[in-house]
């Protein structure tokens, strides 16, 4: 971050957090009219405190009594609505605010994957998600609306004090200046560690998430002493920042209350000299002092939280790293009626790489699949067979060439439309904390509950699910974690089956099968796909050999093409790769 970038940082997150409660701008003005109704009650009932003490110097209290004690009930009852209004209304729009901020965040994270996931981990964007948004709590229920109330407030008791004692005005306004200049002068420093905090926490975040996602690694590898080791280490980091952060607090907070104290003092003596040369009532010293003391309340209080705002401006600019990510794939194309798109593949000269300082992970590719042809890539690992299918996904988009379906630039069309054109079935996966049922739902939300059966059964995964404690209402557990790898990868491919798209695609989607079901999920593909095109990752001599046709993939080019027999009489790559590879036999 350069240097004009730090000037107005603060500036520009005021402007565009403050843009956030445009919406809701009718209860912000009510919020702060409770809260200047609240901040005046609270002096009227001091004042009156010291009006009493002011009568009873005189010898008058008895006289004013049922006054005194009928207006401060009064101004306790009005304080009290008055602070429960501002609290409520508040705190409403503050929540309101923070759930538009989670939705925009989960939809950019949406709008920019995968790539976001190349420099941040997903424990420091659940960081964002939460802990940092939770920040932005303080600004808006306890920053935008005080700042405001800071300035009304003070502004009326200075009216009111100047028409009793003007230069005490002027004495309490400096005050005033000097209480506002502390959070400015520590302004670059409490920037500068507030950045620290949350990123230290960010990272102690994901470290941690990394253990819980990896905890059976850890144990079988015996890993668990060093990534106690590891995470202790970031957690000693993020308290070093803490405490440093901590420290500054403490120095404001007294610089503050130094501030305070000494104000205090001098208009007590300043209105004592009054009193005791000027010929002031005795009786107003007291109103004096208090009504001294309660300008400089709402100041100090939004000083004390501008100490925050290296946190809550360094959690704003997280949040806004991530709504203002740019996608690498951008949703130009348009919506299409996905049944008039004829479902074959064209990999036209297509290049990519996933980032400039990185060797291409294809280059210069072409091939064409068939509407209706099963086929199958093949490939040592990192020969790009996996780019292949992000590219067609359109995860990524290539630098060069382009690729088509029905002869369509699949830039032209609306990932929408686009996601309706395929059916995925990935190596790694995820099952959601929902009944095993509504998870192969997921492929189609208004199936039956017969018509996911049915997509279970020929997935060959409707067997097991019935021998279940609960059948199809049986929890998956978090990503599935209750189900072995070969029953997560069955339901994954019921779910394909369910969703009926014209494309299947599979991401080595058989790789957690034994040998039985695999030769089964395999002529399940060939009898209730016969009508798609199917593209298949393969490391097994099996998928392979089911194929119509094979695309073997070889540092990122397309080394050979053809049916599994016509490649192994021609002696070339598929044979060489499949004799040195253990895996593929």
């Amino acid at each position: 971050m350069n240097k004009e970038e730090q000037k107005f940082t603060r500036l520009k997150n005021v402007i565009r957090l403050s843009k956030r409660l445009k919406k809701y701008r009718l209860r912000m003005v009510a919020a702060i009219a409770a809260g200047v109704g609240n901040q005046l009650s609270i002096v009227a009932a001091s004042v009156l405190g010291a009006w009493t003490v002011g009568l009873a110097i005189d010898g008058k209290l008895m006289q004013e009594l049922n006054y005194v004690i009928a207006a401060t009930i009064a101004a306790i009852i009005i304080r009290i609505v008055f602070y429960a209004l501002e609290m409520w209304i508040c705190h409403d729009v503050a929540f309101k605010v923070l759930a538009d901020f989670r939705i925009q965040l989960f939809d950019s994270i949406e709008r920019v994957s995968p790539a976001i996931l190349l420099n941040m981990r997903s424990g420091q964007l659940a960081s964002t998600l939460m802990g940092d948004v939770e920040i932005m709590e303080w600004f808006f229920a306890h920053t935008f609306g005080s700042v405001l109330v800071a300035v009304i407030t003070p502004v009326i008791l200075m009216i009111i004090l100047w028409q009793i004692l003007p230069i005490l005005d002027l004495v309490m306004l400096l005050f005033a200046v000097a209480a506002v200049i502390i959070p400015i002068w520590m302004k670059k420093k409490a920037d500068e560690q507030g950045r620290e905090v949350r990123e230290a926490l960010a990272d102690a975040n994901a470290v941690t998430l990394e253990g819980v996602q990896g905890l059976k690694e850890i144990l079988t590898l015996n890993y668990r002493t060093g990534y106690e080791e590891k995470n202790r280490a970031y957690l000693e980091r993020m308290y070093k920042k803490q405490f440093s952060y901590s420290k500054r607090l403490g120095t404001e907070g007294m610089l503050l209350q130094m501030v305070l104290g000494v104000s205090g003092l001098v208009a007590a003596l300043i209105a004592a000299w009054y009193v005791g040369k000027d010929g002031m009532a005795a009786s107003m010293y007291t109103i004096i002092v208090v009504l001294s003391a309660m300008i400089l309340g709402p100041v100090i209080e939004i000083c004390n939280t501008a100490r925050n705002f290296g946190l809550i401006f360094a959690a704003a600019d997280r949040i806004y790293r991530v709504l203002e990510a740019k996608p690498l794939v951008q949703d130009s194309g348009n919506d299409i009626n996905t049944k008039d798109l004829t479902p074959e593949i064209c990999f036209e000269n297509v290049s990519f790489r996933y980032r400039e300082d990185l060797e291409a992970a294809v280059e210069d590719i072409s091939f064409r699949i068939q509407p209706g042809e099963h086929v199958a890539i093949a490939g040592a690992s990192g020969a790009g067979k996996t780019t292949c299918i992000q590219l067609l996904l359109r995860n990524w988009d290539t630098e060069k060439g382009c690729i088509r379906i029905g002869g369509k630039d699949i830039r032209d069309i609306s990932l929408r439309s686009l996601n309706e054109m395929y059916a995925t079935v990935l190596q790694d996966v995820y099952l959601f904390q929902i009944p095993i049922l509504e998870n192969i739902r997921l492929g189609r939300s208004s199936a039956t509950d017969e018509e996911v059966m049915e997509a279970a059964r020929k997935a060959f995964a409707h067997e097991f699910i019935t021998e279940l404690p609960d059948g199809y209402q049986t929890i998956a557990g978090e990503g599935g974690v209750k189900l072995s790898g070969g029953q997560r990868q069955r339901i994954a491919i019921a779910r394909a089956f369910l969703k009926g798209s014209p494309i299947l695609v599979f991401d080595e989607a058989v790789s957690n099968l034994d040998t039985e079901n695999e030769r089964k999920i395999q002529e399940s593909i060939e009898q209730s796909a016969q009508n798609c095109t199917v593209v298949m990752i393969a490391h097994r001599m099996s998928t392979i050999k089911s194929a119509d046709r094979i695309i073997c993939m070889d540092h990122g080019k397309v080394a050979e093409m053809g049916t599994f027999e016509e490649l192994m009489k021609k002696n070339g790559y598929l044979k060489k790769l499949l004799e040195n590879s253990e895996d593929m036999k």
